[in-house]
Parts: C-alpha cells; sequence; structure tokens
C-alpha cells in the first residue's frame, strides 16, 4: 500500500485523535504506547485520559512518554468509567478522525494506514471503518486471529449490535468520523459494558460503515479484565437495558419493512423475542417487552401464557445464572 502525501500534516492539526482511556493498567500501557508510536502513519495525536488511577505507575508512564514525543498528551481526571472517560477525550480530540485504543490493546504497525485509508476512499455516508484483529491470550501466550463479519444490509445490520457475540466491531480496530460522534452525542455515560456496541448501534442508524479485510490489531484477554459473577450480572443487565434503549426508539416499519399488518408485525415480534431469549446474557425485560408489543399488535391466548410463564420464572433463572435478581424497570405500553 502507498500513503505518502498525508502521513504527516502540513497545518499542525493531526489527522487523527487516537483516545486511550486508562484505569490502574500500567502492566500493559507501555506497549500499548510504543505500538502508536510505530505506526507507518505518522499524522495522529495520542490522547491518555487517566480515569483516576490511584494504585500504579500509570502517570509516571504517561508522562515520560509525553516528554519523548510532542503528539502524546496525558490527562488525569476524577474516575468516572469508561464511556466518561473516552468522551473527555472526543472533547479535548482535534482530528478529523477517532481512533479507540484501550491501554491493554495495540495497533499492528500498518493498521492505523489502513483503516485512514479506507476511510478517506470511502463512500460520503461512511463513517465508520473496521478490520480484522488477532486476540491474544495473555495467559497462553496464544495469539488467535479473527476475521469479523462484514456489514448486513439493513435491518439486518441492526441486530449486529443488539445480539450478544454478533458485534463485529472492536474498538482497537476501527476508526470513525468525529464529527460523526460527536453529533450523536457520544458514549453514553449509563454504559460501562457494551458502551462501545450501544454507540455502533445508534451510528448505523444514520450512517454506513465499512469493512476493512486486513489484520489491523491485537486485543488482549488476560486474567485482569473483570470476568466474575458480580461483572456478567451487570453485564446481561447492561444488554437489557441497551436492548429495550435501542428497540423503543425505532418505529416497527424499519425493523420489519415487509411486516405490513398487525398480524405480520406481532409475528416478527414474537421471532425476534425468540432469537434473543435462547442468546447468551439474555435481555429478559426486552423479550417480554417485545412480546406484550405482539400481544397488542395481535393478541393471543398462548403467547399470553407463554408470557406469564416466562415472567414468573425469571427471577429464579437469574438468581441461579447470576447471583442476582436485580431487573431493569421498562415502562408500560
Amino acid at each position: 500500500m502507498t500513503f505518502t502525501d498525508n502521513k504527516t500534516s502540513v497545518s499542525g492539526t493531526p489527522l487523527v485523535s487516537i483516545i486511550t482511556p486508562v484505569y490502574n493498567r500500567s502492566d500493559y500501557l507501555g506497549e500499548t504506547i510504543e505500538s502508536v508510536l510505530a505506526q507507518t502513519f505518522t499524522d495522529w495525536e495520542l490522547l491518555i485520559i487517566d480515569d483516576g488511577s490511584e494504585t500504579d505507575e500509570t502517570q509516571k508512564i504517561a508522562e515520560a512518554y509525553c516528554n519523548l514525543d510532542s503528539r502524546i498528551h496525558y490527562t488525569y481526571r476524577p474516575h468516572a468509567g469508561t464511556s466518561a472517560t473516552r468522551n473527555h477525550g472526543i472533547a479535548l480530540a482535534r482530528g478529523r478522525y477517532l481512533g479507540f485504543l484501550d491501554s491493554d490493546d495495540r495497533y499492528l504497525p500498518h493498521g492505523l494506514e489502513s483503516l485512514v485509508d479506507a476511510l478517506k476512499s470511502s463512500e460520503k455516508n461512511v463513517k465508520m471503518v473496521y478490520g480484522d484483529f488477532f486476540k491474544y491470550f495473555q495467559s497462553e501466550k496464544r495469539f488467535h486471529p479473527t476475521r469479523v463479519t462484514p456489514p448486513q444490509p439493513r435491518p439486518g445490520l441492526y441486530i449486529q449490535f443488539l445480539v450478544s457475540g454478533a458485534n463485529p466491531v472492536a474498538p482497537c480496530a476501527c476508526l470513525t468520523e468525529r464529527y460523526a460522534v460527536e453529533k450523536l452525542g457520544g458514549f453514553d455515560s449509563r454504559f460501562d459494558s457494551l458502551e462501545d456496541r450501544e454507540l455502533w448501534a445508534r451510528l448505523v442508524r444514520k450512517y454506513d460503515i465499512a469493512h476493512v479485510p486486513e489484520k489491523v490489531a491485537i486485543y488482549r484477554k488476560h486474567d485482569n479484565q473483570i470476568t466474575n459473577a458480580q461483572f456478567s450480572s451487570r453485564r446481561r443487565l447492561a444488554i437489557d437495558r441497551h436492548s429495550y434503549t435501542y428497540f423503543s426508539s425505532l418505529p416497527l416499519d424499519i425493523w420489519f419493512p415487509k411486516a405490513t399488518t398487525a398480524a405480520t408485525q406481532a409475528k416478527s415480534l414474537d421471532e425476534l423475542a425468540m432469537v434473543m431469549l435462547n442468546r447468551p446474557n439474555t435481555a429478559f425485560d426486552t423479550v417480554l417487552h417485545l412480546l406484550r408489543m405482539a400481544q397488542k399488535k395481535s393478541p393471543s391466548h398462548s403467547r399470553q401464557t407463554f408470557v406469564d410463564n416466562l415472567e414468573a420464572k425469571i427471577p429464579q433463572i437469574l438468581k441461579n445464572q447470576y447471583g442476582s435478581s436485580e431487573r431493569i424497570l421498562i415502562p408500560d405500553l
């Protein structure tokens, strides 16, 4: 790939702002920064936003790199979570494009160049490009190549960002137009799990995205990532809240363009509810909401019986699987 005329800015304003939130992550931060310094594309700024680290040498490491390269900037702020920290970085960003590189992930040397080249050459309505990546399992010191799913036509595209396991976009492997992200309001601070997927779900309602069939980054899996039961419960709640927020804001004719009658819309809602019910980290309250919508569209005794039975079973299912029966609150139809 040739890329010569815009590797370095002539205006003094970087083309790409890379946002790296960090919280007590001095163990991998140096590798993350080194991967940015190793990029073949050089017209970037790296914004390291410290989310209130207290227990390690995050600040010391970040400031040492700031002294080595004027493109690297460090900001400390009180602990507020990943979404708020990324939004703080967006507010400071000067670049036309935004990259989201977490403090334990890495770019491959040509990764940023490939993403920039793809976004610059994309159709006008494409506001995000994303590539393939490697998963690196830290404890096993093993790389696993991941080929992500190209974007589907709408409305199937929306489902990719709602259904667990279907999200094709890793933050470390994507690049977005800054003004598009700002227009959407950035990351939703109510989410510190699935916050990236929630933003992508809003982005694809208005804009197009494109897949870059190249490995551009390394996503690290390690023991310091939160995987305990408490997190699983919070994650399921986040999935439920995200799913409901998303479904409740789109009219049925966008979700189901071929369903033109109350009966066909009810059938489509039933089918979607069953898909979600059989996925990991089930969004139970969203499933109930979809079934109730179907019942309102086209009443059915068998569906109402199913809803009543499911509602009765959910508390025990949640207690058994997650140790917590906490639910999200959904308004009545």
